[in-house]
């Protein structure tokens, strides 16, 4: 099987020079670029803007890393889509690059952030869907190579110019719209604005101290009524749970560790200073 393999890539490398491949590559990394833009623009700032009440913020240091991320795995998919002659070998190629990426990315993530485990090997064989995932978007790329190879043939200036607009606005939706799809549901929802209602109220109502773990982050009750912001994302300890970081004004930084299932954000177990949970034992 390996030597098909080897033998098909060989046979495709001999069809074109490099400069014509090169064609097709500049703009699937362009368009793979621009997708990876919008996606990991409207992913950190839709929930902000969707939940205003919440108190929470853009983590600018997570969206640049993001945007490096995604950015390099999108142009390196859209090089590749676009160095195969054939339509389905580029799509199966970039398709398979993708997945790899997203399952190294995914991989890499939960054991620099100390995950379980056993949440890392969740996460892992949870990823293993996204080949559906990968192939798609190496389609959507390829489409895109070939909308653009067809535009740059019009003659007339005017045409070119109207397509590529409408070409780019539909790359743009592309990152757009999974992007949407990182928008909070219920139950995350639930926990942050649970949390919120806690700090906001328990400056007032000291009877609320208990929900927070005052013996672990001591210095946290002195804030209490101070103005912060909030920065929430998926756990890397626990699944069911949030990674929620409260940055108050003075500069001090609290994370805690908020579970997603009803009935149990009320009270916080484990809390760390900083913006990174490191002793999620209860």
């Amino acid at each position: 099987m390996f030597k098909r393999i080897a033998e098909a890539i060989m046979t495709s490398y001999r069809q074109e020079t490099l400069a014509e491949r090169g064609k097709r590559m500049v703009p699937g990394v362009m368009y793979g670029a621009i997708a990876s833009t919008v996606y990991v623009l409207v992913s950190s700032i839709i929930n902000v803007i969707f939940f205003p009440g919440l108190h929470l913020g853009v983590d600018w240091i997570s969206l640049l890393t993001h945007w490096i991320e995604f950015g390099l795995a999108l142009a390196l998919a859209g090089a590749i889509v676009g160095w195969f002659t054939e339509d389905y070998m580029g799509i199966v190629g970039g398709g398979v690059v993708l997945t790899i990426l997203l399952l190294v990315g995914n991989l890499i993530a939960s054991l620099m952030g100390g995950g379980s485990a056993a949440l890392t090997v969740q996460s892992f064989i949870t990823a293993l869907p996204l080949v559906g995932v990968g192939v798609l978007l190496a389609w959507a790329i390829r489409v895109a190579i070939n909308h653009h190879l067809h535009i740059q043939q019009q003659e007339t200036p005017e045409v070119r110019r109207k397509l590529f607009v409408q070409l780019t606005t539909i790359v743009f939706l592309v990152g757009l719209i999974p992007g949407a799809f990182s928008r909070f549901g219920l139950s995350s929802e639930y926990a942050i604005r649970t949390l919120n209602e806690s700090l906001q109220n328990v400056a007032t109502d000291p009877s609320l101290d208990v929900r927070f773990p005052i013996a672990k982050v001591p210095a946290l009750k002195n804030h209490f009524g101070m103005n912060y912001t909030l920065f929430a994302r998926v756990s890397a300890f626990e699944a069911g749970a949030m990674d929620i970081t409260i940055h108050f004004e003075d500069g001090y930084t609290v994370t805690c560790l908020v579970p997603t299932e009803s009935g149990y954000a009320t009270f916080l177990q484990v809390c760390n200073e900083g913006t990174k949970i490191t002793s999620p034992s209860r």
